[in-house]
């Protein structure tokens, strides 16, 4: 039997201000690994990284990937008996649809199944499309290989484990299926069928921040057991977490480094460092056998797994970079969240990062829906105040599945005329006190004073020379110092547009 999987291509409409990357699939490379490792004929079309120099403009929109007749082509080449689509974004999951509509124009017969964190979050959705069979709710890889054995030995597939299915005019939504326990039975993503020079160019093209390249995302564990209002990724890993083992995560690694000469990595977990003990042996394991590389957490770090013997052992590993999930400066707005931080702490253990010579980033989120003035200014205050290198301030956007989703929908705060793909690509809506352009406005008057404040400590060379230990380090000092000048003189002309930029390059 021979499985496509589909990464569809990116359709972005205006005024969402995301700028199409090519970026690794990860899921779907997990996957493939599991049908090779179960004897399947698999490939992945990548239709954005494919595609990416292909930009193809409508009424209003922008598409970059593969043109509709150039994946037909793909599909007719590789003729396979069923495909599997990733739905990852609510906001640009006009792509999925298409792609289902285009495998039932070349052959109507062939199943297609959806999956991804969009999928998982809004089957029913996704199944009033005809062209659509099968959803997969959640981990992907043992419901498809359940789906797969009764498609080819023509068993009922309507009450598989962890899939909504369409039959006839009729729904079901079967029983969740048991998350994978034991993640180091899975095997590494199958990067081999993937574009890899494609994504390592783009890295490189984008990666103005990073150390080193080429660079490469791995994840070492799923899931998180916070329970934050507007995260939407336990609708496919629920709250449970679950992590490899350090010797497993390490070598991946190392068979990264040996295979595609990766010398940095981003950590892509949502709780990278639940389980101390065992990031500790992770950055110990790195350390044994010598890896000379450097990592970071773009996805943020909870502050509540932290202390400062942990964030010593992380530089001492290769970490140069945290990136710090903080939201909110506002004690009440943190209760709304569900994620209530001693802000003195945070304060501490940033100050301690910068000390010991790391880079820190911290994330905020501004515009849920009974946010006021007061708690707004309060996180621009703590913004400036708690040290952090750089911040980045989000306009809230409500996803499909989550609870604050529910809260806006239930307030009305969801206008039908309000674009959804500049909604949840950072653009805002209208809160009970704000506009959506007045909260764009706080955004970039956060980011603005942000600037100003922290140019003082930016110039003070006790500051900097802390970071430097070795010349790679000056280098990237000097990098990052003209990258905050850069900024900070695109400010100081109102450059529209540059907070955006600044958040979706980090």
């Amino acid at each position: 039997m021979k499985i496509l999987l589909i990464w569809p291509p990116m359709t972005v409409f205006p005024p969402d201000p995301m700028r199409p990357t090519a970026t690794l699939p990860l899921g779907l490379a997990y996957i493939a690994s599991a049908l090779e490792k179960n004897n399947y004929k698999v490939t992945i079309l990548d239709a954005l990284a494919s595609g990416i120099n292909n930009k193809e403009n409508g009424n209003g929109w922008v598409r970059t990937g593969l043109k509709d007749n150039e994946i037909k082509n793909e599909i007719k080449k590789f003729d396979p008996d069923i495909i599997a689509i990733s739905s990852m974004f609510t906001a640009y999951s006009f792509d999925t649809y298409n792609c289902a509509k285009l495998v039932k124009e070349v052959n109507p017969n062939i199943p297609v199944i959806v999956g991804g964190a969009h999928a998982s979050a809004n089957p029913d959705i996704l199944l009033t499309d005809k062209h659509i069979d099968v959803v997969i709710n959640g981990e992907g890889e043992h419901t498809i290989l359940d789906l797969l054995e009764r498609f080819e030995n023509k068993k009922d597939i309507y009450s598989v484990k962890g899939t909504t299915v369409k039959k006839g005019s009729k729904i079901f939504h079967n029983p969740p299926r048991p998350y994978i326990e034991d993640l180091d039975s899975l095997p590494f993503p199958a990067r081999h069928l993937l574009p890899m020079d494609i994504y390592l160019q783009q890295a490189e093209q984008y990666g103005e921040y990073l150390m080193r390249q080429p660079q490469l995302g791995i994840v070492t564990s799923r899931g998180c057991p916070g329970k934050c209002v507007f995260c939407s990724i336990h609708s496919v890993w629920g709250h449970k977490w679950r992590g490899r083992s350090a010797e497993n995560v390490v070598d991946e690694i190392e068979y990264l480094v040996n295979k595609y000469k990766i010398r940095e990595f981003s950590f892509l977990d949502d709780n990278f460092s639940l389980d101390k003990k065992r990031t500790i042996k992770i950055c110990d394991e790195i350390r044994r056998r010598k890896l000379d590389i450097k990592w970071c957490t773009p996805n943020g770090v909870a502050l509540w797994t932290l202390d400062k013997e942990l964030i010593r052992i992380m530089k001492d590993s290769g970490c140069y970079r945290l990136t710090f999930g903080i939201e909110s400066g506002n004690y009440e707005t943190q209760k709304f969240i569900g994620k209530v931080i001693k802000l003195e702490r945070a304060k501490s253990l940033i100050e301690y990062a910068n000390k010991i010579g790391l880079w820190t980033i911290s994330t905020f989120i501004i515009g849920f829906p009974f946010e006021n003035q007061k708690s707004i200014e309060d996180t621009i205050k703590y913004s400036i105040n708690c040290d952090t290198d750089f911040a980045l301030f989000y306009l809230l956007g409500p996803f499909l599945g989550t609870p604050v989703y529910e809260i806006v929908k239930k307030e009305g705060l969801l206008k039908g005329e309000q674009n959804w793909g500049y909604i949840l690509g950072g653009g805002g809506y209208d809160t009970k006190f704000f506009t959506r352009d007045q909260l764009e406005e706080m955004q970039n008057k956060a980011f603005s004073d942000f600037l100003i404040k922290r140019q003082r400590s930016f110039i003070n060379p006790l500051r900097i020379i802390r970071k430097i230990n070795s010349f790679e380090d000056l280098f990237y000092s000097i990098k990052i110092g003209q990258k905050f000048l850069e900024l900070k003189s695109k400010n100081d002309k109102n450059a529209k547009g540059d907070v955006k930029t600044f958040i979706y390059k980090r």
